[in-house]
């Protein structure tokens, strides 16, 4: 914490105060204020969806279940691959004090430790997102409604959520620093329409991958710039 230390000089003329007996003609008085340390924050809410859920209208959960995955499709027919019906979006609020700031977000990996197997590290979905109908308005100053979902600073790429010991850059705000409220979707998809690949560098989970129970953490974090 910053401590602000301010020695106040205050000088008395004519007045006499008495201590001990004694007289003087001035008085000093020691005059103290602490400025806290504010550095960029977040407030993170995950909402559970399925389908073409409308993101906010989503059950808020404390961690992300995928569940038990599937190679049916969900019109009839076969995937060819593993993946989840369930999808998770984690609505970031972010709080700069002032301060330009990134969103980060990390994953070692998702691995059944137990067995020693891991999932493949572009199986793992992550999709950065804005909308400016969000608000967020805990700093009124800093926070404004977007006519349009574009942000003023610039919004990360499609890929994997996996970044080993690195990191996917969410969002990186502009030299004003506003307050937004940044979406990020976390998913374990198939292939898209036609067999397209969802993202660059998408690997499937084949569906000779061993069953097991794949487990990992995803972490969140704001810095400033």
């Amino acid at each position: 914490m910053k401590k602000l230390n301010i020695m106040l000089l205050v000088t008395l003329i004519g007045l006499c105060v008495t201590s001990i007996a004694f007289a003087v003609d001035y008085a000093d008085y020691i005059v103290s204020a602490d400025i806290p340390d504010y550095t960029p924050e977040i407030t993170v809410v995950v909402r559970e969806l399925t389908a073409d859920q409308e993101p906010s209208s989503g059950t808020p959960r404390l961690s992300m279940n995928f569940g038990t995955l599937t190679h049916a499709l969900a019109g009839g027919g076969d995937a060819g691959v593993w993946y989840s019906q369930t999808y998770y979006c984690a609505f970031i609020y972010t709080g700069s004090w002032g301060y330009p700031y990134e969103i980060r977000s990390s994953c070692a990996g998702l691995s059944d430790t137990a067995q020693g197997l891991s999932l493949p590290a572009g199986s793992f979905m992550l999709k950065p997102d804005y909308k400016g109908a969000d608000r967020w308005v805990a700093l009124d100053a800093l926070s404004v409604q977007d006519t349009d979902d574009v942000p003023p600073g610039d919004l990360g790429t499609v890929g994997s959520a996996i970044t080993g010991a690195s990191y996917k850059v969410l969002y990186t705000s502009e030299a004003a620093a506003s307050n937004r409220i940044i979406r990020a979707f976390y998913s374990l998809p198939g292939y898209g329409a036609g067999g397209l690949k969802p993202y660059d560098d998408y690997e499937p989970i084949l569906l000779t991958q061993l069953g097991g129970n794949y487990r990992g953490t995803v972490t969140i974090t704001i810095a400033a710039q």
